[in-house]
């Protein structure tokens, strides 16, 4: 068959196939193009993470949000000398320094996550600080920190389901969330371990009453049935004292991942011992995130047996070291811990 000129239905076939994307809806006779909806874009597959930490616990004298920036090599740091070098302290930044400081791209946005289970909103760096933090000489450095100005729905320091973080990325990661911990168990003395852990917890001698055994798991149970937590356990031999804080006690703590459809959990090694949260988008958990004092660990929930990928944003001090390793001795509550994670 052979055509020799256009006709109207042809010509109206070929034009719905020369639009990009979108549809068509007639109205009157008219052909009228639809915009079709942008998908999200979800969590990226290779995050860059950035942590934040208080201004109170970075020594200055204000409340509210700092975001890391950088580490500042010591060669370029003329901020902290001589005896400075070695003492805690926070001194203000020129804008037009930082870069050469190590702040990163400032054309690249911080996208940062606040409440449970927000968007994330664009922030913006507004005013910069050299802070010094570490427990030793071979642990102190100088933390290049930054104040933001965002529309971000944060809550202030002292909770640390309000500590926010932020991914670091030209676009926005819509669709892509952050789940905090919202589930608790504690097993009293005299309880037993649950069964999904035990494989993991080593056997210990402890009778009551000279020795006190209490656990504690903390996380998060998805949509589809995994489950993300942390578990600590702790062993507390009496030895005939009455003073808690007298007591020899020995403690572990894991973090585990049971992914849908399993039975038992995955050990993520390598990482913090507290559940911070997990990202998550449409297609479901996307990466893990655990803290340490000083250090927050991204890891691969498709990959539970590699390390983690570790960021160091500030150096607690000997103080906060000693006051916040993880324990559920009952001495804890006779000497609360302050720690850089609002806790």
């Amino acid at each position: 068959m052979r055509f020799s000129k256009w006709t109207p239905s042809l010509a109206l076939g070929l034009t719905l196939f020369a639009v990009p994307r979108g549809a068509l809806a007639q109205d009157d006779g008219a052909a009228v193009i639809i915009e079709a909806p942008v998908p999200d874009r979800g969590c990226p597959k290779r995050p860059d993470v950035v942590p934040f930490s208080s201004g109170s616990h970075l020594g200055l004298d204000r409340s509210g949000w700092l975001v890391h920036q950088a580490v500042i090599p010591e060669s370029k740091d003329t901020y902290f000398k001589g005896l400075e070098r070695e003492r805690e302290g926070a001194k203000l930044v020129a804008e037009e320094d930082v870069r050469k400081l190590g702040a990163p791209d400032p054309s690249i946005p911080l996208w940062v996550f606040g409440k449970n289970d927000t968007p994330a909103c664009r922030a913006t760096p507004t005013q910069w600080w050299a802070v010094r933090k570490g427990a030793t000489d071979a642990e102190r450095k100088t933390f290049l920190m930054a104040e933001i100005q965002s529309d971000c729905d944060m809550l202030p320091p002292g909770r640390l389901s309000g500590t926010p973080v932020a991914l670091r990325q030209k676009d926005e990661p819509t669709g892509c969330k952050l789940r905090r911990p919202t589930e608790r168990e504690l097993g009293k003395d005299g309880e037993g371990l649950p069964a999904d852990v035990m494989e993991f917890v080593p056997a210990r001698d402890c009778e009551a009453p000279g020795c006190m055994r209490l656990w504690e798991r903390i996380g998060i149970t998805w949509e589809d049935g995994g489950a993300v937590s942390d578990f600590t356990v702790s062993w507390m031999d009496r030895k005939g004292k009455k003073d808690p804080c007298d007591w020899a006690t020995e403690d572990m703590s894991f973090l585990f991942y049971r992914p849908s459809g399993s039975l038992s959990p995955a050990s993520l090694k390598n990482g913090g011992t507290v559940f911070f949260g997990g990202f998550h988008d449409g297609a479901g958990l996307r990466f893990i995130l655990s803290r340490d004092s000083g250090s927050l660990f991204v890891h691969d929930p498709a990959k539970p047996k590699a390390a983690p990928k570790a960021i160091r944003f500030t150096s607690p001090s000997e103080e906060e070291v000693l006051l916040t390793r993880r324990s559920l001795s009952p001495c804890k509550v006779k000497r609360p811990a302050a720690s850089p994670w609002g806790e």
